[in-house]
């Protein structure tokens, strides 16, 4: 079997006592922060060592089961607002939260040498590219969406646009709950990425919702559409379609976990 120095130790190992991960879940109080929490609680593999929040959240200072009943930790594992004040230091942080509170944590990890799972979307392209400027200091990775599901839509959409060529219309929508504050998601800027890849387009040719005299449509643009209603998990669908057939290429999440697990 392989070993790593992070890992607990197998059954019957008594010379060798592995150290889990220790892991640090930035924007704890939130719904995804919550399930992220739970899920590294639930790992044999993992140290759930505290949770990170804005400072002015009213939640700062509480233990974590008093914010998910149902994580599996000690009463001591706490909510913070500083990264200092988080003993023992995490091995990694992983962060879904905003744009601006992943930025000044990937800079104060990196310089403490914390590795980082990013899952935050809405990055401007200069933030993203200063994101990943840490990643010459400490293990990181950032992405969109982490489900498998996902992510093979991101290479089948690909292919479908290749092997379509100009002849076939590109229109994605994304679907999501009504409390999201970006748009288009992360994840329906990942597919248009992938296509444009794959046709030789760039994000120039993305045209974000019609209204009014807009004119004809071009051959080359792309159409990004978003709906935010109740409570839905995420929902993305790429059209193609041309003057005699469409193809529609959907993934539907329905339930948070396959972000996290």
């Amino acid at each position: 079997r392989l070993s790593s120095p992070f890992s607990r130790p197998f059954p019957g190992d008594s010379l060798n006592h592995q150290m889990a991960i220790k892991v640090l879940i930035n924007g704890a109080a939130g719904r995804m922060g919550r399930r992220l929490c739970c899920l590294a609680a639930e790992d044999e593999h993992m140290q759930l060592v505290g949770g990170l929040e804005r400072v002015e959240s009213p939640s700062i200072g509480k233990s974590l089961k008093e914010l998910e009943p149902l994580l599996q930790c000690g009463d001591d594992i706490r909510l913070h607002s500083n990264l200092s004040d988080v003993s023992p230091q995490p091995d990694v942080i992983v962060d879904f939260s905003a744009p601006a509170a992943s930025m000044k944590l990937a800079e104060e990890a990196a310089s403490k040498g914390i590795a980082l799972v990013i899952g935050t979307t809405g990055l401007t392209e200069e933030e993203d590219k200063k994101l990943h400027s840490h990643s010459a200091k400490v293990p990181m990775i950032h992405a969109m969406n982490y489900s498998l599901g996902v992510n093979l839509v991101f290479r089948l959409s690909a292919d479908i646009a290749k092997a379509l060529g100009d002849d076939f219309n590109i229109e994605i929508v994304e679907g999501h709950h009504n409390r999201k504050v970006d748009s288009p998601s992360g994840t329906a800027f990942g597919i248009a990425d992938a296509v444009c890849a794959a046709t030789g387009r760039t994000r120039a040719d993305l045209v974000h919702g019609r209204s009014g005299q807009v004119g004809k449509r071009t051959r080359r643009e792309i159409g990004m559409h978003a709906i935010r209603l109740g409570s839905i998990v995420g929902d993305h669908t790429i059209h193609f379609g041309s003057d005699f057939e469409r193809i529609e290429l959907t993934h539907k999440a329905q339930d948070r976990d396959v972000f996290a697990a």
